[in-house]
């Protein structure tokens, strides 16, 4: 621990991170050297000299993860400073999270090695105390975005024409089954991380809606129309169930 022996005051150090979520995912980076090499952790890194906690989550966010958030669109989750919760001495950092809606393509850099969007409900272990601070965000989200609201199109309006294409009974011309399936997914993991029982039956739904179009995509046997119309069935099915 880093004390002056004088007055037994500790050095602190000044950190940020931040909690982005979109869709049901939270985006994480895999951390490239001790402490916690190769575990995946929150982006975030220390405030810069003149710079406030705000602008340096919004820096480090795009430093490791290539996603620019606004610093002004960030709100603070809070402030985190108990002793030990890093290994390397005393560390205080302040907390910011933001919404997407739908998850942007991570380019890792600077001090992650990888980074990729999570399912809320399959995370990884997480480095420091980092799995309290992203339940704590969670968890001051709005209710709307918690539960899934009451219908499928208020989830995400940015969904609405995809879902147009993919239940209509002519085959869509602007989805790929990869694009149904990412889609279904992604839909899906909001679903069922909801705690309303009805919202997370129709998560069920769409999960056969993906093991359906995965088949039409890898199976060499029956015909891959019929299989993607199974799958449009079970999504129309999804639908119908949180109206």
């Amino acid at each position: 621990m880093n004390t002056d022996t004088d007055t037994g005051a500790e050095t602190i150090r000044y950190t940020a991170d931040i909690v982005l979520l979109a869709a049901g995912r939270v985006l994480l980076i895999e951390r490239g050297w001790d402490p916690y090499a190769g575990c995946w952790a929150l982006p975030g890194g220390h405030v810069d000299a003149g710079e406030t906690s705000l602008a340096a989550a919004a820096r480090e966010l795009e430093e490791e993860t290539g996603v620019m958030v606004p610093a002004a669109d960030l709100s603070q989750v809070g402030t985190y400073d108990a002793p030990g919760r890093d290994p390397r001495g005393r560390y205080v950092t302040v907390a910011y999270t933001a919404t997407l809606p739908s998850p942007v393509p991570p380019t890792a850099a600077d001090d992650a090695t990888a980074a990729r969007w999570w399912p809320l409900n399959a995370l990884p272990d997480l480095a420091f105390d980092h799995a309290e601070i992203l339940a704590a965000a969670v968890s001051q989200r709005p209710a709307t975005t918690r539960t899934g609201s009451h219908t499928f199109a208020a989830l995400s309006d940015c969904f609405s024409a995809d879902l147009a294409a993919l239940i209509s009974e002519e085959a869509p011309q602007h989805v790929t089954p990869t694009g149904f399936i990412d889609l279904v997914e992604r839909v899906r993991d909001v679903l069922v991380t909801a705690s309303v029982g009805y919202l997370q039956e129709a998560g069920e739904d769409l999960d056969a809606a993906a093991s359906c179009l995965t088949d039409a995509l890898t199976s060499s046997e029956g015909d891959p129309r019929v299989l993607l119309a199974q799958a449009r069935a079970r999504l129309r099915d999804a639908i119908e169930a949180t109206r």
